[in-house]
């Protein structure tokens, strides 16, 4: 189910006042918004009926209309399951923390699926695939995920090099030919370490993939090609856990694009990799 809510929450502070006047308005009346002709939703929020469609993009969706079905959705199962997705250590029994776990994984997964640009991870596969060299930073829960993809893409021969380390990349970068890639995984994009990457990689002209679930965040805006994925609100947040699966899942797709820009040699090349390990 995508979270209609919890997606305008997340950008509020982001958005234009007009934006904001029609998110305040369906923030405050989820229910009525469900049945509103547009023109009522547009003068309720004092904006106009293309203001209304251009917000429902802007959290991912196609338009009213989806925006709509899903919000409906997300109020029934609010309202069925009456069931917190805050995770209490002390007073969740193991079967409450199976549940919330679960479904807070089945949420940031359908939550991403739903605002992640596809073109944009096309065209990110096709530059790995033509680059010489693809340099991988990630640091934190995101490092663990890096290394992840460095070891996919060898599987395949294209020349991955990760690291966590700033420094190296930043002499990898300094002495990058012109047509490497730099991919960097991330989850805030705030991280200094991360800035200074990203704004290295533009002034050298490196051209620059970012992965991050920060819509707003100075290294997307610096980067060629950002990829987005969504941010949950849980108690936990701090472990990071429904963040890194996220991010696990769209370098997994990533790597299929790149194996279909690489064509059967792919295919051929995994099989025998497979061969040789086991």
């Amino acid at each position: 189910m995508f979270s209609v809510l919890s997606q305008i929450n997340k950008r509020l502070e982001y958005m234009t006042p007009v934006e904001q006047r029609i998110a305040n308005f369906m923030l405050e009346n989820p229910n009525k918004v469900i049945n509103m002709p547009v023109k009522e939703i547009a003068r309720h929020s004092s904006t106009s009926d293309a203001a209304i469609v251009r917000f429902a993009k802007r959290i991912g969706l196609q338009g009213i209309k989806e925006l709509k079905v899903e919000l409906a959705k997300e109020l029934h199962t609010l309202e069925q399951e009456k069931i917190s997705r805050v995770i209490e250590l002390e007073e969740d029994t193991h079967a409450d923390i199976f549940d919330k776990v679960f479904k807070n994984t089945i949420q940031a997964l359908y939550n991403t699926e739903k605002i992640v640009n596809r073109k944009r991870m096309q065209e990110a596969a096709e530059h790995i695939t033509k680059a010489d060299n693809t340099f991988i930073f990630g640091v934190g829960d995101s490092a663990n995920v890096g290394h992840d993809m460095e070891q996919k893409l060898h599987r395949v021969n294209i020349n991955a090099f990760f690291t966590a380390d700033k420094y190296l990349c930043m002499t990898r970068l300094t002495n990058a030919k012109p047509d490497d890639v730099l991919f960097v995984i991330t989850l805030s994009g705030k991280t200094q370490e991360v800035i200074e990457i990203v704004k290295l990689a533009k002034k050298l002209g490196v051209m620059t993939i970012i992965l991050t679930q920060n819509h707003s965040s100075i290294a997307k805006r610096n980067s060629d090609i950002a990829i987005e994925i969504t941010e949950e609100e849980t108690n936990i947040q701090y472990m990071n856990m429904t963040s890194r699966i996220a991010q696990l899942i769209i370098c997994d797709v990533l790597f299929f694009y790149v194996c279909k820009e690489l064509g059967s040699s792919a295919y051929q090349t995994i099989i025998n990799t497979y061969d040789m390990t086991h």
